[in-house]
Formats: C-alpha cells, sequence, structure tokens
C-alpha cells in the first residue's frame, strides 16, 4: 500500500508547488512601473519585495530610499535633492535598507527603489513629480489643480479679505507618482483674483548693502541673494571672515559664483584680524564706503540670513525719508524681552539702514567706536556709535522684521502682512522663503495677501491654504493668530498684538507653500502640501494652483 501513495504524494506536490511560484509572482510585481522592465537594475529582487510592499502600502514616502537612485540614471530629468546646508548636513541621502543581516560587523544589503519619473505622467503632472523626491511627498497622493487668473489692477485694495464664494479645495484625485500617464484632472474655469500690478523694474543703485560672514554660509547664501539683488543694480558688499584660511583659487571661485548671479559683490577680508564676527557686522561700513559712489543714499548694515522679498517696496519706504541728513533707519525686535536686554536700536536682522552722510560720519570713527564699544553685538556698536557721533535717533521702518519668532510662524505669515525684510527662515524656524516669495515677482504686493474661499477656506497668497472646521465666519481674521512659541506670554503684543490664540490641528487644516517655479511661459506654479498621518496610512495631499500669464 505505502509504494503506490508515493507518486501522488509528488503530483501534488508539485502542483501546489506550482501555485505558490505563480501566485507570488503575481502579487511580488503588481507593484512594478509597467515601464520599467523586470531585469531592470533598479527594481528591487523578489525576496525583498514583501518589505517593500509593506512601506508602499503604508503610505511611503519618494525620496528618502531613494536619493541616491540618480546615481545610477545620469540621463534622468529628474533634478538632484539639495543639500542640507543648514543642518550642516550632507546632500546625499541613505537608501532605504530592506533586507540582509543587522549584526554587528556585517553590512546589511540595500536596495533601491526608482525615482518618479515625470515622463510616466501626463504633461499637468510634471513639476509635481519632479519636486515630490526633494518633497519627500507619500508615493500615492491626493491631488488637486486649480488655475487662478489674475486681474491686475492700481486699485486694489491690498489688505482687503475678498470673498471668493466658490470653494478652493475641491475636484480632488489621486495620483500614483510612478505611474500618472492615464491620470484624469477634473477640468474646471480659472479662477479670477484682482491683485495688484508686478513691480516695474528699476534700478536701486543708490542702495548699498552689507553682511559679514563665513565662507561656507555666503557661499550657500547666493540663491536667497540671487532673488532679491540680482540684476537690480544695488550693490553688496560681504566681509568673508574667514578668507585667511581659503586660497586664492577659493576665493576666485566664490567670486565667480557671485558674478554668474548676476550679483554686484564685492568679497572682502576683515579689515583687522582680531575683529569678531559681531565687530565684523559694523566694520564692514567701513568697506562699503569704499565701494560706493556718488548715487549711494542708503548703507544697509544686513544678517546673512536677511530676505528681502523685494527690493521695490523698501526702496519706497526710504524714498519717504530725507537721505540727504543724518538717519538712523530699522525696526526693533517683535520680542519685547529682546527689546528690554538689548534696548531701542535696530536689530540687525531686520536691516539697520544709514543716511549717506551719517554712514560717512561713521566711517571715520568706525575703530574707536569698535575700540570703546560696551555692547558685543554689531547692532549694539551701531547704534552706541550713532548716538556719540550725531543727533540722529531711530526711525522706526514699517514692514522690517527681526522675527524673533520660533518654530510655527504661520501667524505671522497668514496676518496679510506686507513685510520688506524677513529673517531667521533658516534657523528659528524653517520655511522656503526664497519659493515664498516668488508670488513677489509675479504681482508685486500680492505676496502673503489673502482671499476667503467658500465657507471654510482662507488663502494667503505664497505661505498656506488653511479651512477651518467651524468656518471662516468663526475666524477674526484682524487678529494675528499667536502659533509660535511663547506667543501667549503678551511680549509680543506691542508690536503684533493682541494675539487671538492658536487652532489645535483638529479646529486648521493648512496646506503649506513647499515649491514654486515659473514655467517658460510665464506661468507662475505653486505646490501647496498637507503632510498625511503616515502612522494610519494616509497619503498627502498637494494642491497646485497655476497663475496664468497670459
Amino acid at each position: 500500500m505505502f509504494p503506490s501513495k508515493v507518486p501522488r504524494v509528488f503530483v501534488l506536490a508539485s502542483a501546489v508547488l506550482l501555485f505558490l511560484v505563480t501566485y507570488t509572482t503575481l502579487h511580488l510585481y503588481h507593484r512594478v512601473p509597467p515601464s520599467y522592465p523586470t531585469a531592470d537594475s533598479r527594481i528591487v529582487p523578489v525576496q525583498d519585495a514583501v518589505a517593500i510592499e509593506k512601506q508602499q502600502d503604508s503610505g511611503h514616502r519618494v525620496g528618502t530610499e531613494a536619493a541616491t537612485v540618480n546615481t545610477l540614471d545620469p540621463g534622468s530629468p529628474v533634478s538632484p535633492l539639495k543639500p542640507a546646508i543648514e543642518d550642516g548636513g550632507s546632500d546625499q541621502r541613505p537608501p532605504i535598507k530592506t533586507g540582509g543581516s543587522t549584526n554587528a560587523g556585517s553590512q546589511p544589503a540595500e536596495h533601491l527603489l526608482p525615482l518618479p519619473d515625470p515622463k510616466h505622467c501626463r504633461g499637468e503632472l510634471e513639476f509635481l513629480v519632479r519636486s515630490s523626491v526633494e518633497l519627500e511627498l507619500t508615493e500615492r497622493v491626493r491631488y488637486i489643480r486649480r488655475y487662478i487668473q489674475p486681474i491686475f489692477s492700481n486699485s486694489v485694495d491690498r489688505d482687503d479679505v475678498a470673498n471668493v464664494t466658490e470653494p478652493l479645495i475641491r475636484d480632488e484625485v489621486e495620483v500614483d507618482l510612478y505611474d500618472c500617464g492615464d491620470v484624469s484632472l477634473p477640468q474646471s474655469m480659472p479662477i479670477k483674483l484682482h491683485v495688484p500690478r508686478p513691480h516695474p523694474k528699476e534700478d536701486f543703485s543708490h542702495l548699498i548693502f552689507g553682511v559679514a560672514t563665513n565662507y561656507d554660509r555666503l557661499k550657500d547664501s547666493i540663491g536667497p541673494f540671487t532673488h532679491w539683488i540680482s540684476g537690480t543694480g544695488a550693490n553688496l558688499v560681504a566681509v568673508v571672515i574667514d578668507a585667511k584660511e581659503k586660497s586664492h583659487k577659493q576665493m576666485k571661485l566664490l567670486q565667480h559664483d557671485f558674478d554668474v548671479a548676476g550679483i554686484n559683490a564685492t568679497l572682502v577680508k576683515p579689515i583687522n584680524d582680531r575683529f569678531t564676527t559681531s565687530q565684523n557686522h559694523f566694520a564692514v561700513l567701513v568697506n562699503m564706503l569704499e565701494n560706493s559712489n556718488p548715487d549711494t543714499q542708503w548703507y544697509g548694515l544686513l544678517d546673512d540670513d536677511t530676505f528681502f522679498p523685494t527690493l521695490k517696496p523698501l526702496s519706497d519706504g526710504l524714498a519717504t525719508l530725507n537721505h540727504n541728513v543724518d538717519a538712523y533707519v530699522g525696526a526693533l525686535s517683535e520680542d519685547f524681552q529682546a527689546v528690554r536686554g538689548f534696548g531701542f536700536m535696530a536689530f540687525g536682522g531686520a536691516g539697520a539702514f544709514l543716511s549717506a552722510p551719517l554712514a560717512n560720519k561713521l566711517g571715520t570713527q568706525a575703530f574707536k567706536c569698535i575700540d570703546e564699544a560696551i555692547g558685543r553685538e554689531g547692532d549694539t556698536i551701531l547704534r552706541d556709535c550713532v548716538y556719540a557721533n550725531s543727533k540722529a535717533k531711530l526711525t522706526i521702518l514699517p514692514g522690517l522684521y527681526q522675527q524673533d519668532i520660533t518654530a510655527d510662524v504661520s501667524g505671522f505669515f497668514e496676518a496679510g502682512l506686507r513685510p520688506l525684510t524677513l529673517h531667521h527662515w533658516k534657523s528659528w524656524y524653517r520655511e522656503p522663503v526664497e519659493k515664498m516669495a516668488k508670488a513677489a515677482k509675479f504681482c508685486g504686493d500680492c505676496f502673503l495677501q489673502r482671499w476667503r474661499f467658500g465657507t471654510d477656506t482662507v488663502f494667503s497668497n505664497g505661505f498656506s491654504i488653511a479651512t477651518y472646521k467651524d468656518g471662516v465666519e468663526s475666524v477674526n481674521l484682524q487678529l494675528m493668530e499667536g502659533t509660535w512659541g511663547h506667543a501667549d506670554s503678551n511680549d509680543f503684543d506691542f508690536s503684533l498684538g493682541p494675539l487671538r490664540a492658536p487652532y489645535s490641528a483638529d479646529q486648521k487644516k493648512s496646506y503649506k507653500l513647499r515649491d514654486a517655479e515659473f514655467a517658460d511661459n510665464g506661468d507662475l506654479k505653486q505646490l501647496y502640501v498637507r503632510t498625511g498621518d503616515s502612522s494610519a496610512g494616509e497619503y498627502d495631499q498637494v494642491v497646485e494652483l497655476v497663475w496664468q500669464k497670459h
């Protein structure tokens, strides 16, 4: 009896094995992008596909594990990831580790997913797909695309929060960033919004700016500087405090980078090797005077992270003052504790501006002012030097912001302000101000202009789209929301307040601007992102607004 059953057992086992192989193959490869053959070296091995699939099903994000794949595919149109400059991190992120031993002394096997490739998607989704790597979006996103038709006018009440009856958040579709060639995007009429006219092109050669910082920070600042000073005619003088540690070739290359960016920059060494960075923040005035011209009206002393959305409003504000007399112009910190501690002065992050006559007076006394200074900070040295050598007192210019606020600064940016300067945007808080301020290049003062949409949404151009659970009518838009650290201390009431209490996450949902660029036809594309809860398997939500140039 026993021998006769052996063949049947083998037949049954063979059938089961064949079924398992077939099922496993179909199941494991059903997520492989159809445009990639299974033999492609970028596809993970079968034994690791289960781990990858679990990550995908839980809303796995692109970018983190795929950052180094670009080195495998030099022809990919996807731009490389930008380095984490402010954190001092590397521009190469570790690939995902999906298998292999993790015992001490052994090297785990590393397997990479392919990067999302715009050529696998509709042309309208190209910006979304290309940006998804740097933004580390989930591999599937809930996506909304709306077109805005700007109506340019000189009579727009910039501070009015106009009502738009139709909702902004609608017609959402799910997009697979790895395979979106057949995505059907709902069609809708462009939204008409009244906005100020773009700033006319002007020459700002009457302005000169000075900073003091180290070589690396200055190099990293070329991008932000390019946004506001490139091609404007204004001049920049930068003291490279560690210049003596750099070779002639390095300094020449850095100068070349500024030249290529279209920035009229002069890079100089400290006039005294013993000066601290703070002392150089003041001493740069001497170099600025050497590189000015008879038409220079205003000398601006800045921190290297002082940022101007655009120079036109600053120039207009300074033009209301007399540059032919001694004038000391700036802004206090928004935090009364800082004012109490440092005194009544132009805080350096907001920018300190001197008229030409006063700048020349202080230039001749610069070394004496540094030697006799009681305070150690550059802006306190400047203040004391002004008071010791002139009768000028601080003139506060509205719109200059020191931004001594931390962490969640959404209340500041959603208040409808028209900032001349921004500060601390890559240290005390993190916001992509270059991308945010592209709106200022498109429609001037429309940067941070606000609109109500439908019954529950407020759009702050260049920063966020916020929806409120209890509707917009429940929100006092005349008051700034105190979202940052210690906003409830009353120390900000004199400058920004009174403030309203911050909303909890279940009362207010925000889509924050995370990328923006100009298309070849002049359209401005903005991506507003709401990060999904990965622990709950939520996809990220993206609203792309396309401001039509024509």
